[in-house]
């Protein structure tokens, strides 16, 4: 499994085949299927080793909203810090234990809230997604210091991207927004304007993260009494 995330790592998730491997560990390819039927089987204990356990926490614990806040920032550094786990299909995601020590972790933050068990598994996948999906763009670049892109190569061809919205008829607001003194981009970085200066991908996770868990909030505000 080692020997297969280290693949990975190097050149992403099309590389890990057992050939590959095999040849890493100084096998021969049949020799793996000793111990994993197929590519799959490999692929999925090498992913989910690869997301290894969450963090322990140092410390009392806080309030649901700081476990919960503490929770989604360390699933994005291993989303970041193992950038090719974003190339792999849902339909192919293993649910292993690490995957499933995540799960316990989020269950272990909300544990405290009056939520069902229901709600408690729907705010898992509502957090699950915002993570997943507001981790993106710094998980592009990841990938691309990764291959030894610079950040500030990275920064302008994503502006570059971005900018060709501008003037274009098709994208109206996209345009106004990017041409914006409020929330326009800049030359040197492709993240939003907010006051006076272009955004950190940080800033703008814990913004989003804050407006879910304001959310969560209100339901649970709103459920008090029932």
């Amino acid at each position: 499994m080692q020997a297969a995330i280290a693949l990975a790592d190097g050149d992403g998730l099309a590389a890990l085949t057992m050939h590959a491997v095999a040849e890493r560990l100084g096998f021969t390819t049949m020799a793996l299927y000793r111990y994993f039927p197929n590519k799959e089987a490999l692929m999925d204990a090498a992913v989910d080793a690869a997301m290894g356990r969450p963090p322990e926490r140092c410390g009392p614990r806080g309030g649901w909203r700081q476990e919960v806040k503490h929770w989604a920032h360390a699933k994005r550094a291993m989303l970041c810090s193992r950038p090719w786990l974003a190339e792999l299909p849902f339909v192919a995601a293993p649910h292993g234990p690490n995957w499933l020590s995540w799960h316990e972790a989020f269950l272990q933050a909300i544990a405290d809230t009056p939520l069902s068990p229901e709600d408690r598994m729907d705010m898992l996948s509502v957090v699950h997604g915002y993570v997943s999906g507001a981790s993106d763009t710094a998980i592009s670049l990841a990938r691309a210091l990764s291959r030894g892109i610079p950040a500030e190569a990275w920064a302008k061809a994503v502006g570059a991207d971005l900018r060709r919205a501008i003037n274009d008829p098709r994208y109206p607001n996209l345009s106004a927004i990017l041409t914006s003194q409020s929330g326009g981009i800049t030359d040197s970085s492709p993240m939003p304007v907010r006051a006076g200066r272009p955004r950190t991908m940080e800033e703008g996770f814990d913004f989003g993260l804050e407006r879910v868990l304001d959310g969560i909030e209100c339901y649970l505000n709103l459920n008090a009494g029932s």
